[in-house]
This record gives structure tokens, sequence and C-alpha cells, in this order.
């Protein structure tokens, strides 16, 4: 029998349409034996108006009652956590490690806006998070058909290696129990720095055809074969970083995060 996961699922109590829930109850009637779930209730307030004269950040017991309703109809059981912390990111990641989570699935309402941008704060979470964090995307397919997993080969850099394979893993992992097409995208710059695509299969058994080895930006190049392969999720890395590095902004990842309009995992 497998492992029983713990999923956290980060509720946005000013949104009235919770896209993480919707999410976590697919994907913990999918799994055996179901996930345990647990709901993390807090306000990221670089990305919410937190003033009073804000209706949406008033909620009352029907919301509560109405907000679990999904869970209570698929027979689900949960907890819940509300949090008035304004260090948002920290205190998700507090309860990912007091839960135990295996993965934490978080909302991006910020795909309605016509430019993606992560706030400082979702960034933190993307970058400190123990576990993987499900970015789930308002109108992206529930459908798991096609799973698309991004990668840098040609960097010899143990942390780029290990991150490799853990992309790659996790991919195929997902790809397996959603009976779901596999494929791999890596970019190069110039025919110096063409990656090999023997490397991968080494590393994860799968179709060859399905390595798609692209020139250009990293972020042009997974949004690109995102469209044409038609993803539904796509499977990213984000290596931990410390000090100022930790502070920087405009990376690979982001790029590629603004670019894409499909579910996004991430992996560190």
């Amino acid at each position: 029998m497998s492992k029983q996961e713990n999923l956290l699922i980060v509720i946005d109590p000013t949104q009235d349409e919770q896209a993480a829930m919707e999410r976590a109850v697919i994907t913990a009637q999918l799994r055996q034996p179901t996930p345990k779930l647990t709901l993390f209730v807090g306000v990221d307030e670089q990305a919410i108006d937190t003033g009073a004269g804000n209706t949406a950040v008033y909620r009352d017991a029907e919301w509560f009652t109405q907000l679990t309703e999904p869970l209570r109809n698929a027979g689900l059981e949960f907890n819940a956590e509300v949090c008035w912390s304004p260090q948002w990111a920290e205190a998700i990641i507090a309860t990912a490690q007091k839960c135990e989570a295996d993965l934490i699935i978080v909302p991006d309402n910020s795909a309605q806006q016509s430019r993606r941008r992560f706030t400082d704060t979702k960034w933190n979470l993307l970058r400190k998070a123990e576990c993987p964090v499900l970015i789930v995307r308002p109108g992206a397919s529930n459908q798991r058909q096609t799973v698309l997993a991004a990668v840098k080969m040609q960097d010899d850099n143990e942390s780029y290696q290990t991150l490799n394979k853990k992309i790659l893993n996790r991919g195929k992992w997902m790809a397996d129990l959603y009976g779901a097409e596999f494929h791999v995208v890596n970019s190069y710059s110039g025919s110096m720095n063409y990656p090999d695509r023997g490397v991968i299969t080494r590393m994860v058994d799968m179709d060859v055809q399905n390595i798609h080895v692209v020139q250009g930006q990293p972020d042009e190049a997974v949004a690109e074969v995102a469209k044409e392969i038609n993803a539904d999720i796509v499977v990213i890395g984000t290596l931990k970083r410390s000090g100022i590095l930790a502070a920087m902004r405009g990376n690979t990842s982001e790029w590629v995060m603004s670019k894409v309009e499909t579910d996004i995992m991430t992996l560190n």
C-alpha cells in the first residue's frame, strides 16, 4: 500500500472561487489511500488590499460552510487553520512542517491579469518550501493528459543535476499516475550548448520523441512547447538560495511562470 499523503491547501479568503480547493478535491479522489487534507486560510498582504474598506476581507460562518462544502460532498476529511500573521509565506511553511505536507497547493489569481507577477511573499514560499508546490491557475485545465517537465541538462553544477533528477522523476511519476503523456523540454542558446537527449533517457524511462530540444530563451521555449503539446501542467525547479541571491528577482523560473498559462509544479 502506498504511503498516505498530506496535502496543504492554501485558501485566499478574499476570493469567492477557490481554484486550489477544486484541484485538491480532484487530486485527493485519484490518490490511494485518500490523502489527509489541511486548509490554510490566510492573506498575502502583498497581493490583497487588506484595508477596512475592502468588503472582501470580511467573511462569516456561512462563507466557511460554503468553502468546505466540496470536501464534505466528496467525503473527504480535513482540518483547517486560520492564520492572521502578516508573514504569509513563513506561516504556510510552518503549517506544512507541522502537518508533514507532501504537497502545497496554492492559487495564483495573478494569472487573471495581463502580465503575471508573483509577489515577493509567494516567491519566498516557492524558494523555501521543503515539499513540491502546485500553483493552480483559475481557468486552467483540470485534466492531466499531458505533463511537461522543464530541465537544464547542460549545467554541470551538482545542485542543478540533483534538481533535474527530481523534476524528471516527479514528472514521470505524475504522468504514470494519471495515465498521461510525459514530455521534457530543454532549451539551448547555441550549438556549443546543445543538450544530450541520451542523458535524459538514462535518467528516466521515456520516449525519445517526447524530448523537445529548443533553441532560444528558456521561458519562451517552455511556453512554446507547452502550447504546442497542449500541456496540462509544467514541472520546473527553483533552487533554494540565501542572502542577496534569495532577494533577486527575474530569474529563469519566474520568467517561465509568467509565460506559461497552465498549472505549474515547482520543486527545489
